[in-house]
């Protein structure tokens, strides 16, 4: 499979908080109060399911919220929080946006391994994920940037993600220059305005090759199961195993 590969925009959107996410056509399986492995082929299957739950549940604003972990040059750690925008459970990736001069995409540069991290207290849930990131291809950059309201589009013009700035008004300055600079008189009547996507913009695909289930239990005991499988990148595409091999960890 080409790293560069299109997801499927036009078909099975599914919207998370009036944030759109790729749901891929799968059956479901139902979980039972504990994770039984034998029954999980596919943990990513798992993961859409609890993250549906939350979605449905309207109890947490950003659902698809998550944690990315990276390394400097040094071998620093260095995490935030991003947006789960296209989870593919069947080829195993999911994708988030960003700015490609932030501190995030000067590390991946150098290193490209990653982790990722979903919680969701209030359910018990926790999913850690393990791979590497590779850019996402410019037409799904555009297809996405095309989706998103007006006022989030001259954000991303008007950012220089993560560098120093004297003052919260010089962001401001920032933001009105690209408003002028599109001819952007109110965001009210920009509403329909579609900007092109700056080149300094797009996302990463993050390839999954290890993930953790873990299900909340009493007395901190709780349920965990790891799922491991290949990836193997030759001339610049990405060729992934389909089987999951699974192990139960301790608590």
């Amino acid at each position: 499979m080409s790293c560069n590969s299109n997801s499927d925009y036009t078909n099975n959107l599914k919207i998370f908080e009036n944030r759109r996410i790729i749901i891929t056509k799968q059956n479901r399986l139902l979980m039972n109060s504990e994770l039984r492995k034998a029954k999980i082929l596919n943990p990513l299957d798992t993961l859409e399911d609890w993250m549906k739950e939350v979605s449905d549940s309207n109890t947490q604003p950003n659902p698809n919220c998550m944690s990315i972990a990276t390394v400097d040059s040094t071998g620093s750690p260095n995490s935030r929080m991003v947006l789960c925008k296209e989870l593919d459970a069947e080829n195993g990736f999911l994708t988030f946006y960003t700015n490609y001069s932030s501190i995030k995409s000067e590390e991946v540069k150098n290193n490209s391994k990653c982790s990722a991290l979903f919680h969701w207290d209030k359910f018990g849930y926790q999913v850690r994920l393990k791979g590497f990131v590779d850019k996402c291809a410019d037409s799904k950059n555009d297809e996405y940037f095309s989706t998103r309201d007006i006022g989030s589009q001259i954000a991303a013009w008007a950012s220089d993600q993560s560098k120093e700035i004297e003052s919260l008004e010089k962001m401001e300055d920032s933001y009105q220059k690209i408003m002028n600079k599109f001819q952007i008189k109110s965001l009210d009547e920009a509403k329909e305005i579609k900007l092109p996507r700056p080149d300094f913009w797009g996302g990463y695909d993050l390839w999954i090759e290890e993930i953790e289930l873990w299900k909340n239990r009493k007395n901190r005991f709780h349920d965990r199961l790891k799922f491991k499988r290949k990836i193997s990148i030759e001339n610049g595409k990405i060729d992934v195993e389909k089987r999951w091999d699974s192990v139960r960890i301790q608590p």
